[in-house]
């Protein structure tokens, strides 16, 4: 499973928080930014690696000090 967890980590280039209010509530979001094709008409689709990433991220976000409502994982930007 450390495994999985290190190959997942291998595929997050960046990371960082977003917020998104609505009226008075604001839920913390941890973006994940990833070179991995996420499409499956992309070359080099691999949906097994995506679930490794995933896993790596919700694992990311276990470790953050304050609550993490939501994780959107997006393709990396040069």
């Amino acid at each position: 499973m450390a495994d999985d967890r290190d190959e997942g980590e291998s595929h997050i280039v960046r990371s960082w928080f977003e917020w998104e209010i609505d009226g008075l509530v604001r839920k913390v979001i941890l973006v994940i930014e990833t070179d991995l094709p996420m499409q499956p008409d992309e070359t080099g689709y691999d949906a097994v690696t995506l679930d490794i990433l995933r896993s790596a991220a919700i694992a990311r976000s276990r470790m953050s000090p304050g609550a993490i409502d939501r994780i959107r994982v997006v393709p990396v930007r040069y």
